[in-house]
């Protein structure tokens, strides 16, 4: 077997290839011939070494560097196994494709994928693959070109258009509001098993919260015990996403949701403390919070309590039930959007001047009063507490 060896001065690194040469003389010449077809490459700086290794070669040099940015917190752990399973898809691609080269990968990419991916299903259930599914991974497969293109690997990345996707967090109906927390009440009521009783308790109350004062599900699961603050001026509570932190006050109402949750959990484990347990919305008898709130229990319960559509309203739902009645309370945008934390940067800079207390007055200045005052702990809770 012949190669030629090729220097390549932009990268400084030499290129290795094999050659299907009878005898030195021919191998010569296609060495010549080679490297007048790699020249273009060459002089750009991209690698000829790298142009016959397959996909998975690259890929796994991909993820090595996502792998590292995991370990150095730039990133979850949990994300690079989300960025390496929405690979196996492009790996399959690949393959069917007869292993083009990545330049050649590029462009059928570009010309092929949607069609290609729109007619796979789902392994487990055979359905289709749904649109918010394809763009995320999407994504990753542009990430993966990306990194590829900035190491010279391909000379260009793939021009593709995500999909569109229905908008589902519409807010939730008002008229569906008290029958869905009264099926919610009778299905903790009539729960036996204490790991799905303490579970459903957590999905009712993480509601009532979200419609209360607006916050996302993150902040949801990481609110503490902690993060409850009570002051001579009101009700504050410290709420921490995935990238966002903020002190908003909080109405009596559900400073007692929060502390009737406390007292059924009380009830339940013995010798429950906020030291031992420190996530208001944890998991049984754990200190982690829930991962997952379970859009079965939220599906079935909205279907009993007569809820048009149920799979339109994601948990967000609750959010913007709280944030369309604030606005059509007569509320201004600007203030909602201040108390709610949205991720409008100039409107969080317009009014990060803006104190607490005048935030909460103007959110809830056409709320009822009835609204915000706190109550007794409802009966059917002290039953189940006794």
């Amino acid at each position: 077997m012949y190669r030629a060896r090729i220097w390549q001065p932009e990268i400084k690194r030499y290129a290795h290839l094999n050659l299907a040469a009878r005898d030195e003389f021919d191998a010569r010449e296609k060495a010549i011939e080679r490297y007048s077809s790699l020249l273009n490459d060459i002089k750009n700086g991209r690698d000829v070494g790298f142009k016959h290794r397959n996909l998975q070669y690259y890929i796994d040099e991909f993820l090595k560097l996502q792998t590292q940015r995991g370990a150095d917190g730039q990133i979850t752990v949990k994300r690079v196994k989300v960025i390496e399973h929405h690979l196996a898809s492009l790996i399959r691609f690949y393959e069917e494709e007869k292993k083009p080269k990545l330049d050649e990968l590029t462009r059928l990419y570009e010309n092929k994928w949607q069609d290609w991916r729109s007619k796979q299903k789902v392994k487990l259930t055979g359905k289709t693959l749904s649109a918010r599914f394809r763009n995320n991974e999407l994504n990753s497969h542009k990430m993966f070109f990306r990194w590829a293109e900035r190491n010279r690997h391909l000379s260009r990345l793939p021009t593709i258009e995500g999909l569109k996707v229905k908008r589902t967090n519409e807010p939730f109906p008002t008229e569906f509001y008290q029958k869905l927390l009264r099926v919610s009440r009778e299905n903790i009521q009539d729960a036996t098993n204490f790991r799905i009783g303490w579970e459903l308790m957590n999905y009712r109350y993480v509601i009532l919260l979200m419609s209360g004062i607006g916050c996302r599900v993150a902040e949801c699961k990481n609110l503490q015990w902690k993060d409850i603050d009570k002051r001579k001026t009101g009700i504050y509570l410290y709420l921490h996403g995935k990238d966002k932190e903020r002190t908003i006050q909080i109405p009596e109402r559900v400073y007692g949701h929060l502390m009737d949750l406390h007292k059924w959990k009380v009830s339940k484990v013995p010798n429950y403390k906020a030291e031992d347990y420190p996530h208001i919305f944890n998991t049984y008898k754990s200190r982690k919070a829930s991962n997952h709130f379970a859009g079965g229990v939220r599906r079935r319960w909205m279907t009993e309590a007569g809820v048009p559509n149920p799979n339109d309203y994601e948990l967000v739902c609750f959010r913007h039930r709280f944030i369309t009645d604030a606005l059509n309370g007569g509320a201004h945008s600007l203030t909602i959007a201040n108390y709610c934390g949205t991720s409008q940067k100039m409107i969080e800079n317009t009014y990060s001047g803006l104190v607490a207390t005048q935030v909460y007055d103007l959110v809830f200045k056409n709320a009822p009063d009835d609204a915000l005052s706190r109550n007794e702990t409802p009966k059917w809770l002290e039953n189940l507490v006794k």
